[in-house]
């Protein structure tokens, strides 16, 4: 029964994707940006709402020490920045790409139409923003009452890719913006990811973490 309604789960999560997808190539303009380049920075006025067709974006806010703290990240095939066109509000955080990314916007004006006169659309907007607040909970009861380095791999297993047996993580974060996202220190992330390549647990090089046996690991760590 549970393979079942997760196969039902998977489906209506596709089929409310596409319906975003298709509003945005409908409607959106596609851009190109660089690694590091900003969507949208604190206080601007809300002018769109967006779809990552390609890339990886960080939602973060600043600090008082002047350090950007990550909240969140977005994925291709996820929308961003429509939570302030609906509530109309300036921008609270700022968005940046991590990688060079390839972006739909989709302006404001539309977007609420949309939002207000397609039913569909309507629909598929509330279920992501449900998935989106159920999933936050989850982050913030592992903030709050997991150790570290269940932390640290619960993050890398949401990261990485199934390839040949092993979980493959491209390291698109540095252990500084990694520690902003699990909330300990950057000298904790190096400190765990090392002991973890000398219990060959991991393979690590600059760019790329490899689990080598992720049933093993993640039944030790999570």
């Amino acid at each position: 029964m549970d393979s079942i309604m997760d196969q039902a789960d998977f489906q209506e999560l596709d089929s409310i994707k596409a319906i975003i997808l298709s509003a945005f190539h409908t409607y959106g303009v596609t851009k190109t940006y660089k690694k590091n380049e900003f969507i949208f920075q604190e206080n601007d006025p809300p002018q769109a709402a967006y779809y990552v067709d390609l890339g990886l974006i960080k939602i973060s806010q600043s600090s008082q020490e002047g350090q950007g703290i990550t909240l969140f990240l977005r994925y291709a095939g996820e929308i961003f920045g429509n939570a302030e066109l609906l509530t109309n509000l300036h921008r609270k955080r700022y968005a940046k790409c991590l990688v060079d990314s390839q972006i739909i916007s989709l302006d404001a004006r539309k977007f609420l139409e949309l939002a207000k006169g397609d039913a569909e659309f309507a629909y598929s907007l509330a279920v992501i923003g449900a998935r989106r607040l159920l999933q936050t909970q989850n982050v913030v009861e592992a903030l709050i009452s997991r150790p570290v380095a269940w932390r640290l791999a619960w993050f890398l297993g949401q990261m990485g890719k199934q390839k040949d047996g092993v979980l493959e993580v491209q390291l698109q974060l540095s252990h500084e913006e990694i520690s902003y996202v699990i909330g300990c220190s950057r000298q904790t992330v190096t400190e765990i990811l090392n002991k973890w390549r000398e219990d060959a647990r991991i393979d690590y090089t600059k760019k790329k973490i490899t689990i080598l046996d992720p049933s093993r690991f993640f039944q030790c760590n999570l």
